[in-house]
């Protein structure tokens, strides 16, 4: 086959133009390369062997100016583009560079008390559900009914390393079980619970994806209305960043330590909002506020 080289500031032109006849779109680090059907008419564009490239997959800000931000879950691509794209010229282009991909949305704003992204589908075929893999876990996912964020896989394995085991723990805002699958690995049994109940379906059915060691019991609940007795739990981890401080006190009730997740724009405002002595950067949430944690001993 034969690539068409072109420089990335002028990659999107000669990409658009050939859409229908590209096989792969390529990068050597410098270049982009278009593998093209021979037949059409290329003579104006500068032609060279692909088969003497040595590939590499192209960033996507290299091809579509705006696009950067993008989560792969499983086989489907989230995507937020900073600007107004041709969506069907991106989609085409995802599917030509990515060939795990299999479905793309456009990922718009988190709403509502269960966080869940609305989501506008671009391209490939349409479906929600996949199986995602993060650090050898499987979570079977409903990108439609639960908001992930791949992000904070680091965080949440350096999270299970930190917890000790022989304590009764609560994932207090469990989602589809990012963090309780990773302390199942390693602890006897926990508790996990959410308000969101595609949610918790997701734990169980995730459940027989993995060999854990542990067993979880698993609760539907209002966080305002905690269903335990006081001081139930000696750890919780509280991961409910944009709405964690209406439930402090309630949190506070039922466990002796918390580990809180808070949206801040710094370490001293998410110490005003929740207390604690030390509030740790975990990751970046918007261009002000950034993602913290912290224990607080109640």
């Amino acid at each position: 086959m034969i690539c068409i080289k072109v420089e990335k500031n002028r990659a999107i032109d000669v990409i658009s133009n050939f859409i229908s006849d590209i096989f792969s779109i390529f990068t050597d680090g410098k270049y982009i390369y278009i593998e093209v059907n021979s037949n059409k008419k290329i003579e104006k564009y500068e032609v060279v062997d692909c088969s003497k490239i040595k590939k590499r997959t192209p960033r996507l800000s290299d091809l579509i100016p705006g696009v950067r931000s993008f989560y792969l879950i499983g086989d489907i691509l989230l995507i937020s583009p900073k600007k107004e794209v041709d969506t069907n010229l991106l989609s085409q282009i995802i599917l030509k560079i990515n060939p795990k991909v299999k479905t793309i949305f456009i990922r718009k704003k988190v709403e509502g008390e269960l966080r869940i992204n609305e989501l506008k589908f671009i391209g490939g075929e349409y479906k929600t559900t996949t199986i995602y893999r993060e650090n050898n876990i499987n979570f079977f996912i409903d990108i439609a009914k639960v908001y992930v964020n791949p992000s904070l896989a680091n965080e949440r394995l350096e999270l299970s390393k930190e917890i000790e085991c022989n304590k009764y723990i609560l994932d207090a805002f469990c989602g589809y079980g990012a963090f309780t699958l990773y302390l199942l690995l390693k602890c006897y049994y926990i508790v996990a619970g959410d308000l969101n109940i595609d949610g918790l379906y997701m734990l169980k059915k995730s459940l027989s994806l993995n060999k854990l060691r542990g067993y979880v019991d698993i609760v539907q609940y209002d966080a305002s209305f905690l269903p335990f007795r006081d001081k139930a739990f000696n750890v919780i981890v509280a991961d409910n960043p944009t709405m964690i401080v209406n439930f402090r006190e309630e949190l506070c009730r039922i466990g002796d330590e918390i580990i809180f997740y808070v949206l801040a724009k710094n370490e001293k405002e998410a110490k005003e909002k929740l207390g604690g002595d030390r509030w740790i950067p975990v990751n970046d949430y918007s261009k002000d506020l950034r993602i913290f944690k912290g224990k607080v001993r109640c």
